[in-house]
């Protein structure tokens, strides 16, 4: 039982290669010189003070990509001994030895590297000037989880924190950021140098530098921070600083409620947010310097759809978030990356729920962030929140859905179990311990423990430590006469359990505080478990339960009605109950207002349409079924001239979908904008992807405009927008072609490879073409698109390829490759690709017998 684990018996997920503790690094003075961005490469000065732990004769860094001109202490040049395999340089002394007694000595490294073209490192980023149609560049920096290394040679690891002090050498020209303000800039001939102030103490993945040509909008708090008004500043390539006004609106309401809540004041003297145009992730928290790909930042309200707002609005806040968890207060080794990053996914929500409770934002959480994470975590390759990471190159893949939204949710189970305030004081408790230091899952457990009165380390061990999650299985109890309900509690998994998957039984906070395998709570006045989803768990009820919550369907909010919907899709797609019990369910929900809970129909209708896109009868009644339950609430919307934040959102979603299932109001309606040359941001992407989605208007005109968009895109989110809706196409032998040569004809940045490829594997008229075409590119896509792309193209795309024989293909062309990079995720597609065959297979005639009842 849940009580009875310890916590302490559940692996020690510290064990990790790092380097020899012989010296521990407690200054960098980085100066980076010669900076040739057509030749991409540079020069380096650094130096390095060491406090002596050991007698020593040699000091090992990290470094990738360097070479050493010449390496010094106290004047005696050292012997290098590089090993690229390990990403390791060994300074060997002769003449002298390092003594514990002298206490700290300095290293001075010259060096050159260089500068890289895979968004990782020291790297480079380039853009068309919009006057003068010129390639120009920016020099960015991207040093998470290990790519400091790549840029200096550092001890680069999270726990190894030191001061930093950076000097750039640019041409006059150029502007140069870092994480802290100028500290004075030096003209010499046609070179200016940037010197800024030397950072607190942090790890080295936070340490930033950005070259180029910038222009920024500005704001100062109201309030002062550490004794001065705080400087907010956006920067962004020349001509776009304008569209970040929403940006540094919502940075300084983070920046005032996140100072409020963890009573602890935004530590450093400014804080700027940089759009880079080629950016891997959608932002990197570089303390002070943080940096975003410009969907992530940039907001046009003229021109940029609604969604868009929304989620620069949670990633700027997320980013900022990190300036306490992660940057002040740091995770001691990547095993406890979710200390970062779960914390920063929960509060960052926190911050738009304040800054926009009309949004009611903690409802799309739970439709999309929660719902991803449980459907990650039922399968059995998934992996714990902590994780067991041993070495740097194990790092990337484990930046998913279960170290942000499992992790996520899972803390936002244990806010809303002992009170969001109280679990907040807790976690200020737990900042303030450890200031500009590192800690452990357990430090934030025990600190919330003490406040809450509650021994929260142990109970939540299981929820972070062990791989999955339960479900519940509720019957009601006829051996008493119905006057209980019997609640069993089972690990979950789409493939199913042995007995050895359910050797854990987790406590479960809002259900009585559930912690043992069975339990019976009374039946008076039963109508659902799991209030307002706030657990991180799936439901299963008996048909005779299963129909009072039915009959009380209106009546739910929507939170419960989304976990409903999750549920008995998750339960169906694993043979627990019927998918006709599924579609009983979403086939009552025409008049449903809430955005988030049709997009949750949304999304498992379509799941459900991809795992029998192959069976023709039982696909195309699901596309009948789909126009009959859109097409209500489509109509009722599309209207209306005047729409809330929430009811935009949702129009364009219903359009979209409604178009896609043919429905001919719609289609009409998409037509009829397009030609009209004035389609409103929110309803652009339904517009294009129902127009290329129908045979009928899948044409040139068309087509030749939306690709233009992808190659010249007209606003800031048109490119993604452009690549989504290709992904719809419906005349696949005309157009497709032309579709597949973006990947490699230099239109489409390779970050933007994720919003063409998962459409195209979604689209049932593409799926097979697109495998064709990876699998004879493969090599190609292995050389040349950097491995956290293609971790993330991978583990996106080929869930989407739902049959028997794409599974099979798919398995063995894998079986000889070198899959490290994206291993997890391929075995993770795999299971899912197994899940949806093995439903098909089981679900054919239910489905089918549905259909003929209901008419279809």
């Amino acid at each position: 039982m849940c009580q009875a684990i310890n916590h302490k018996t559940f692996p020690d997920t510290s064990i990790h290669e790092q380097l020899p503790r012989n010296v521990i690094p407690t200054h960098y003075d980085i100066k980076c010189y010669d900076i040739n961005h057509i030749n991409n490469v540079f020069k380096g000065t650094v130096k390095i003070q060491f406090d002596i732990l050991e007698d020593s004769k040699s000091i090992t860094l990290n470094q990738k990509y360097l070479n050493f001109d010449k390496v010094t202490i106290n004047n005696e040049e050292l012997e290098v001994v590089k090993n690229d395999e390990n990403d390791t340089v060994e300074f060997k002394l002769n003449s002298q030895e390092l003594k514990k007694s002298n206490k700290s000595v300095e290293l001075i490294v010259e060096y050159n590297g260089k500068i890289r073209t895979d968004m990782a490192g020291f790297y480079t980023s380039n853009y068309k000037d919009e006057k003068t149609g010129d390639l120009k560049y920016i020099l960015a920096t991207q040093f998470e989880s290990t790519d400091a290394r790549s840029a200096f040679p550092c001890y680069d690891e999270p726990n190894c924190k030191a001061n930093f002090t950076i000097s750039i050498e640019v041409s006059k020209d150029l502007q140069v950021l870092s994480n802290m303000p100028i500290n004075e800039t030096k003209s010499i001939s046609d070179k200016k140098v940037f010197k800024f102030d030397t950072t607190p103490k942090m790890s080295t993945y936070l340490v930033a530098w950005a070259i180029g040509e910038f222009e920024y909008i500005e704001l100062k708090t109201e309030r002062e921070y550490n004794g001065k008004k705080l400087p907010i500043r956006v920067y962004t390539i020349p001509g776009q600083s304008e569209t970040g006004k929403y940006a540094l609106e919502t940075a300084q309401s983070a920046v005032n409620y996140l100072s409020n809540i963890f009573d602890i004041d935004y530590p450093l003297p400014k804080l700027d947010l940089l759009a880079v145009p080629q950016f891997g992730a959608n932002a990197m928290e570089n303390w002070g310097l943080v940096m975003f790909r410009s969907t992530a930042l940039l907001y046009d309200p003229e021109k940029s759809s609604s969604l868009y707002k929304q989620k620069v609005s949670y990633v700027v806040s997320h980013e900022i978030a990190h300036s306490w968890f992660g940057n002040y207060c740091t995770m001691n080794w990547w095993s406890d990356l979710w200390l970062n990053e779960s914390f920063a996914t929960y509060v960052g929500w926190l911050c738009v729920d304040n800054m926009h409770p009309e949004w009611d934002v903690f409802t799309d959480f739970i439709s999309g962030s929660m719902q991803k994470a449980l459907d990650l975590d039922s399968l059995k390759n998934s992996h714990p929140i902590e994780v067991q990471v041993y070495h740097a190159n194990e790092i990337d893949e484990i930046f998913d859905a279960i170290s942000y939204l499992k992790g996520g949710s899972v803390v936002r189970m244990i806010a809303e179990s002992i009170g969001n305030e109280l679990f907040l004081k807790g976690v200020s408790n737990y900042l303030k311990k450890h200031p500009f230091d590192n800690a452990k899952s357990d430090d934030l457990w025990d600190s919330i423990s003490e406040v809450s009165g509650k021994d929260i380390t142990s109970l939540v061990a299981p929820w972070i430590r062990a791989v999955g999650f339960p479900s519940l299985k509720v019957n009601l109890n006829n051996e008493d006469g119905g006057k209980t309900i019997k609640i069993r509690q089972e690990r979950f998994l789409t493939e199913g359990i042995k007995p050895e998957d359910d050797e854990i039984t987790w406590w479960i906070p809002n259900v009585d505080n559930m912690q043992t395998k069975e339990k019976l709570i009374s039946s008076e006045n039963f109508v659902k478990l799991n209030e307002n989803s706030n657990g991180f768990y799936r439901v299963f009820y008996d048909e005779e339960l299963f129909e009072k919550i039915l009959n009380k369907l209106d009546d739910l909010p929507a939170n419960d009605k989304i976990g409903l919907i999750a549920d008995t899709s998750a339960g169906a797609r694993a043979g627990i109950i019927k998918t006709s019990q599924f579609l009983e369910l979403i086939g009552k929900m025409k008049n449903e207002s809430h955005v988030a809970v049709w997009n949750e129909i949304i999304e498992r209708l379509n799941t459900l349409k991809n795992a029998f896109y192959s069976v023709k009868e039982i696909s195309e009644k699901l596309v009948l079924f789909s126009r009959d339950l859109y097409k209500n609430k489509f109509e009722e919307l599309i209207k209306s001239n005047k729409l809330s934040f929430n009811e935009q959102k949702l129009a364009s979603s219903l359009f979209e979908q409604a178009g896609i299932s043919q429905f001919e109001v719609a289609v009409s309606k998409a037509l009829e904008i397009f030609e009209s040359k004035d389609i409103k941001p929110h309803f652009r992407q339904a517009v294009y992807r129902i127009l290329l989605s129908n045979k009928d208007t899948c044409n040139d005109e068309i087509f030749e405009c939306i690709l233009k968009e992808v190659r010249e895109p007209t606003t800031i989110d048109g490119r993604e927008v452009a690549l989504r809706s290709l992904g719809a196409i419906n005349n696949v032998e005309k157009y497709l072609p032309r579709i597949l040569e973006l990947f490699f004809d230099g239109s489409v940045p390779e970050m933007d490879y994720q919003f063409l490829m998962i459409p195209l594997a979604s689209n049932p008229k593409t799926k097979v073409l697109l495998w064709e075409y990876f699998k004879t590119n493969y090599p190609r896509f292995r050389k040349d698109v950097s491995m956290w792309t293609l971790d993330r193209v991978i583990k996106g795309f080929l869930p989407k390829l739902a049959s028997e024989e794409l599974y099979k293909d798919i398995d063995l062309f894998f079986k000889d490759k070198d899959n490290s990079g994206y291993e997890m995720g391929l075995h993770q597609s795999l299971d899912s690709l197994r899940n949806d065959v093995e439903w098909k297979s089981r679900s054919q005639e239910d489905v089918k017998e549905w259909f003929t009842k209901n008419n279809y």
